[in-house]
């Protein structure tokens, strides 16, 4: 419910700077492949790289 209400708030406050629907759609298409790109990629990455760092000390 919150971020209905944050994202009606953020429309409303594009539309009251001038900011056009084409660039707050485009806006929200860049926020979704960010999302996806850290949440697909970038976090299992992130863990093996964890993973890695634990088994180094500890063979270490």
């Amino acid at each position: 419910m919150l971020s209905l209400i944050l994202t009606i708030f953020l429309i409303w406050l594009f539309f009251k700077l001038g900011i056009g629907l084409i660039k707050i759609f485009g806006f929200l298409i860049i926020a979704g492949l960010i999302f996806a790109f850290c949440a697909y990629l970038l976090i299992p990455f992130l863990a093996l790289v964890a993973v890695g760092g634990l088994l180094f000390a500890a063979i270490r």
